[in-house]
């Protein structure tokens, strides 16, 4: 039992990202020389506090369940409290939020697809969603029932992961929150297990490349040589589902500052050093409206991993490119946006 308990521990490790392992010891190790720095300075009941702290780090570190299918927090996605930052009817809200749906019964039947097993024909979805912005808090309006989107398609969010940085669940408390909502990491074995599991999954296809690209009040999408989520698509037999949030760029400034530096650290560490601020020159984004328009599932026939062609990717790659950019033109002006012109990068 206990080689076997070695075995089954070393293959976890193995698992973990170089770059997240570093920061997990990085925290700890923090942690641990703060503690010991002030033995002759900090009362005992002060050093007494700093113990949850390195156990949290410790344990909630090492369940790896960010690897895994999270440990979301059903209850937590439904908290009222969580339209105090994004709502659709709340006066109190600071940023308000509704849904567009482009063919919602189209988007009723996925959902009904997906609670049947495969041997009935059964099949998952992937939601495209664009644009990354600075923080992505369209995201956050299909993880929750902040405008109603849990209360229209109720397992498009209790049986979904959503795909984020690594390095986002490596700061301790946020790790919790993203987890909580029912994020995982945005690796390709996390979302073949999702997948697998029979969840749907959100994606950010864009990821760090887009977010580095936000301008306000610009639309642009990175998504010209992001086809791994097409390829996954292919290999599940899953949906592929646009979205596109009108909006999200319209919180923030951007500078190019250090732009250079930035995408070589973005190209070396896998993270975005976006430089920006909102409201008054501070971190608070400016009061805006989100509009999140959820386009037509696009079918995908599944096809066995070792049968997928270049091709197969490219034709795919373009549908979908072809219905975001119509998706987008539809609807444009119904969000506020009459001149609007999506670049693709």
């Amino acid at each position: 039992t206990r080689a076997r308990l070695r075995v089954r521990v070393a293959s976890g490790a193995r698992s973990v990202p170089r770059n997240m392992r570093v920061a997990q010891i990085a925290v700890l190790g923090a942690a641990v020389a703060y503690v010991y720095a002030s033995l002759d300075v900090l009362p005992p009941h002060t050093i007494a506090l700093c113990v949850p702290l390195v156990y949290y780090v410790v344990f909630s570190y090492m369940d790896h369940a960010e690897y895994g299918l999270g440990k979301p927090w059903v209850s937590f996605a439904r908290w009222r409290g969580l339209h105090f930052l994004i709502g659709a009817h709340e006066t109190s809200s600071w940023l308000k939020a509704r849904i567009l749906y482009d063919d919602e019964s189209a988007l009723k039947a996925c959902e009904l697809k997906g609670l049947l097993p495969d041997s009935e024909g059964g099949a998952r979805a992937i939601f495209a969603c664009f644009p990354h912005g600075v923080v992505s808090f369209h995201h956050g309006v299909l993880m929750t029932d902040t405008a109603g989107f849990a209360s229209k398609f109720p397992t498009f969010v209790t049986n979904r992961r959503d795909l984020v940085a690594s390095i986002t669940l490596a700061v301790p408390g946020y790790r919790e929150l993203l987890m909580w909502l029912g994020c995982v990491d945005a690796g390709k074995k996390t979302a073949k297990k999702v997948l697998n599991s029979g969840k749907h999954l959100y994606v950010l296809p864009g990821g760090e490349a887009e977010q580095l690209l936000t301008e306000y009040k610009k639309h642009r999408v990175f998504l010209n040589s992001r086809k791994g989520f097409v390829k996954l698509a292919i290999e599940h037999g899953a949906a592929l589902v646009p979205v596109y949030a009108f909006g999200e760029t319209d919180m923030y400034h951007t500078t190019d500052f250090l732009m250079s530096a930035r995408k070589l650290l973005m190209k070396h560490l896998r993270v975005a050093v976006p430089l920006f601020w909102g409201l008054c020159g501070s971190p608070v984004p400016k009061r805006t409206t989100l509009v999140v328009v959820v386009g037509a599932p696009i079918a995908v026939e599944k096809v066995s991993s070792e049968n997928i062609t270049r091709e197969m990717v490219e034709t795919t790659h373009l549908k979908f490119l072809n219905a975001l950019k119509q998706m987008f033109d539809k609807h444009k002006e119904t969000c506020g946006y009459p001149n609007a012109v999506l670049e693709v990068f």
